[in-house]
């Protein structure tokens, strides 16, 4: 059992850094677009870069690359190694 998993926001890892999803913090509206977009609770992402300090997070997730706005990173929760 790995025990040294820690969680943080995706907009905090740095870039070329893998995580799995463990919570998105907001509503189903939230998650349901996130969902849409390949982003949900178990999925691993990658992300690639991060434009500026506030500006859009560009993540990888299966074969798709997806930028979502500070704000919406900010609230998808991963769990690193």
């Amino acid at each position: 059992m790995k025990t040294n998993l820690k969680k943080i926001s995706l907009a905090q890892i740095k870039p070329n850094h893998k995580g799995r999803v463990v919570e998105i913090l907001g509503g189903t509206n939230l998650q349901d677009r996130l969902m849409n977009m390949g982003v949900y609770k178990g999925k691993e992402i990658t992300k690639l870069s991060h434009i500026g300090l506030r500006g859009p997070v560009v993540i990888k997730s299966g074969r798709s690359i997806l930028a979502l706005g500070h704000g919406v990173a900010a609230k998808v929760i991963l769990e690193q190694e």
